[in-house]
């Protein structure tokens, strides 16, 4: 009877463990599916606030007002490199003659600017444009997921209740309407066809919601209403294929592609 007890006892304590490891192995595939969070951009001030750099995937717009004004836009790309601290460097050339090389190196390390109105920084820089020049500063750097690594959206495979499911015979009235100032808008929340008509709901960079009415065909001017913020769909956001790509940092973000296999934009479900 002990043996028995035993036994089962021994028993239950394997079938146990097997549900944990069950349970384990299922949830792998989940979890090295998460996308990770990949450098995407440089903010960074000069320490006297003499200059100004603010770098992206691809490209980098350099400001300085000392020792004389300059205004440049660098062609290049970021690299992170391993390590700790973590360091982030950037290189690229000018678009125009006389050729410069812009190298861009930020470290982890909290830092604070002399001047007001600045933000606090999470990496000091130092840049070099010039031979033998070299100069200090302080960077925000901006993370997000890698949009060009992000999978492409199966929009036939989406629910009806998905607005994103219409989206590539919606794209010529988003395009007219993100396209009227690119700038200012930050997203598409949602879209909907009404009759030869569609309204796009646009989200601004300062979270104000507009409504953009324009013919399906996407001619004709475009009409912009106030919006409902409380009308929001819960729907995912479509953001159009520019440079630099959208930095988003939470939800899941998907590549959407046309029938030629162009990038058309992306799809950010659950925003923050």
């Amino acid at each position: 009877m002990r043996r028995l007890r035993f036994m089962a006892k021994r028993f239950s304590h394997r079938a146990a463990w097997l549900i944990v490891m069950t349970c384990a192995i299922l949830a792998a595939p989940a979890l090295a599916a998460a996308q990770p969070i990949v450098v995407q951009g440089l903010e960074c001030h000069a320490d006297d606030g003499a200059w100004r750099i603010d770098a992206s995937s691809v490209a980098a717009h350099y400001a300085a007002t000392a020792p004389r004004k300059r205004d440049v836009v660098f062609r290049g790309s970021l690299q992170t490199l391993p390590g700790q601290p973590a360091t982030v460097v950037w290189r690229g050339d000018t678009t125009h003659l006389p050729r410069e090389t812009a190298v861009l190196a930020a470290r982890e390390e909290a830092c604070r600017l002399a001047l007001p109105g600045l933000p606090a920084g999470t990496h000091q820089a130092l840049l070099s444009i010039r031979p033998g020049e070299a100069a200090t500063g302080c960077c925000v750097v901006h993370a997000g997921f890698d949009a060009h690594a992000a999978p492409v959206a199966d929009l036939a495979a989406k629910p009806a209740t998905d607005w994103a499911h219409a989206l590539l015979a919606l794209l010529p009235a988003l395009n007219a309407c993100v396209g009227r100032d690119r700038e200012r808008f930050r997203a598409v929340t949602s879209a909907r066809a009404e009759g030869t008509t569609v309204r796009v709901r646009l989200r601004t960079g300062d979270g104000k919601a507009i409504d953009c009415t324009v013919d399906a065909s996407g001619r004709g001017t475009p009409k912009f209403a106030a919006g409902d913020n409380a009308g929001a769909s819960g729907g995912p956001w479509w953001y159009p294929a520019r440079e630099p790509a959208p930095i988003v940092a939470c939800g899941r973000l998907e590549r959407v592609q046309n029938a030629r296999g162009a990038l058309v934009g992306y799809l950010q479900y659950e925003p923050c």
